[in-house]
């Protein structure tokens, strides 16, 4: 057991815990946490002789450093107790979820086509406990479907390598091929063009040692003809290391939530003008500009889990216990939203006129039997966090927040919007999983650990429904 603890300290770390790697001692975490605040205070390396003030253009595109950054306006914070829904629209019918989903299922592919389940991958070698994944030998993870939703491109992933391989299907699964096999582990991410011929994934390129910063490379191929181009690069900082007894957090970072998920941020504008990443394993936020290599820190360190606005010309970030935006065109931040409670994960409307927001909050801890922890783990103790998760919506008008729904759940993560419907996914607490081991069961354990199941939230009523259960890294294709 000891010896596997150990792995997370060699230079692959990353790899193992988003492979949801769960041995981490208590000397672990107390180590890989001094190293992240030595990390953390390093300054970033220059990424332009332009320091001062820098212009991108791609289209009307530019940004500035967030040092020369304009006073952000305050908008004073109001709730209410129900939603709006100007527009009409279901995301099931009879049912049936409408569209197409690509899903993680036990280390497997898998995509729902109008709520028919098919399996498109079997060979995912996985281990009887998901977290011991980084000890497995095959998996799947990061499905993208394609914008005209004939395809699917997706990571396969093998612990004997050091990076991920991009591989491309159409939709049914039919005509699997590898497109790529260097996309970073620290960054595991892919972006389809508009055209739906090329995808874009991030490569490691080696250490900038002076900032103690990976440099990660923008590369992009065509599906078709295996054209690769490289779009420049920039600088993310990792190893802020970290970690949890709570297995919930695992499925969370694969999930791009909580503090090492919401550093993976890696999303290409709906123009394909630039890519906005994160520029540490925790938060921050730059643009790179996909027509000039230019690349633009918008925040260093204090902004996560970013998502951009249908037109592309807005960015909106969590910054503590605000939703601050972005304008893209000047880089500055532009508004400031006080938020009822610290967000983790949130989306925009169809409109740009809304932010849909998570938070989480505790309700109690509990400590797994110190003999079934050592048994089962082989670590003690164990604790976990018991959280109620609530979903949110943010007018940008007014600054009204509106709690939509409330949720037993470790967290919450809104996908899609089309009011009065969304889709969110919901990732379970750990306490059910902790019931089965205390009652003596050993068997079928991976049944039992801590999923994310796909639920359908109707804002005009506040009702909720599960439309998918057990999945990982959804990605939703709206037919409308």
């Amino acid at each position: 057991m000891n010896s596997r603890v150990v792995q997370i300290f060699d230079k692959n770390w990353e790899k193992k815990i988003m492979q949801k790697t769960l041995f981490v001692s208590i000397l672990t975490i107390v180590l890989l946490a001094l190293v992240g605040c030595a990390v953390s205070s390093t300054t970033p390396p220059v990424l332009s002789d332009s320091d001062q003030i820098a212009t991108i253009v791609a289209g009307t595109l530019s940004a500035i450093p967030s040092a020369t950054s304009a006073p952000s306006s305050i908008a004073t914070p109001s709730t209410s107790d129900s939603p709006t829904s100007p527009d009409s629209f279901d995301l099931t019918v009879n049912g049936q979820l409408q569209g197409m989903l690509a899903f993680i299922r036990n280390d497997n592919l898998w995509v729902s086509i109008n709520g028919v389940e098919t399996q498109l991958t079997t060979d995912a070698i996985s281990t009887e406990l998901p977290y011991f994944t980084g000890l497995s030998t095959l998996s799947y993870s990061n499905p993208k479907v394609s914008p005209d939703g004939t395809k699917v491109a997706y990571l396969k992933n093998s612990d004997s390598t050091e990076a991920r391989v991009l591989m491309v299907s159409d939709i049914d699964g039919k005509n699997a091929r590898q497109l790529a096999d260097d996309v970073a582990w620290i960054l595991p991410k892919v972006e389809w063009l508009n055209d739906s011929q090329r995808i874009y994934y991030p490569v490691r390129n080696g250490i900038d040692s002076t900032a103690f910063s990976d440099v990660m490379m923008v590369k992009s191929v065509n599906m078709t003809t295996g054209d690769l181009l490289e779009h420049g690069q920039f600088f993310k900082r990792s190893g802020c290391g970290g970690g949890s007894s709570d297995v919930a957090d695992h499925v969370s970072a694969g999930e791009s939530m909580g503090t090492l998920g919401r550093g993976k941020i890696f999303i290409l504008s709906p123009k394909n003008d630039y890519v906005m990443h994160s520029t540490t394993c925790s938060n921050g936020l730059g643009i790179l500009n996909l027509s000039t290599s230019q690349d633009i820190i918008l925040d260093d360190g204090n902004v996560s889990a970013a998502a951009v606005s249908a037109d592309g010309m807005k960015i909106a970030a969590i910054s503590g216990n605000n939703i601050v935006i972005f304008n893209v065109i000047g880089g500055n931040i532009e508004q400031t939203y006080p938020t009822v409670e610290s967000p983790w994960a949130l989306t925009w409307d169809s409109s740009g006129t809304a932010i849909f927001y998570s938070t989480s909050k505790s309700v109690g801890t509990r400590n797994l039997d110190r003999n079934v922890a050592s048994e089962v783990f082989g670590i003690s103790p164990m604790t976990i966090t018991l959280r109620n998760s609530m979903l949110w919506k943010l007018s940008l008008e007014n600054g009204e927040n509106i709690k939509i729904i409330d949720m037993d759940a470790h967290e919450l993560k809104p996908i899609f919007v089309a009011e009065p419907k969304m889709l969110v996914a919901v990732i379970e607490n750990t306490n059910a999983f902790f019931d089965y081991l205390e009652l003596g069961n050993r068997e079928n354990l991976a049944e039992h650990y801590p999923s994310v199941n796909l639920v359908e939230i109707d804002l005009d009523t506040l009702t909720s429904s599960v439309i998918i259960q057990k999945t990982e890294q959804a990605d939703y294709f709206a037919a409308q």
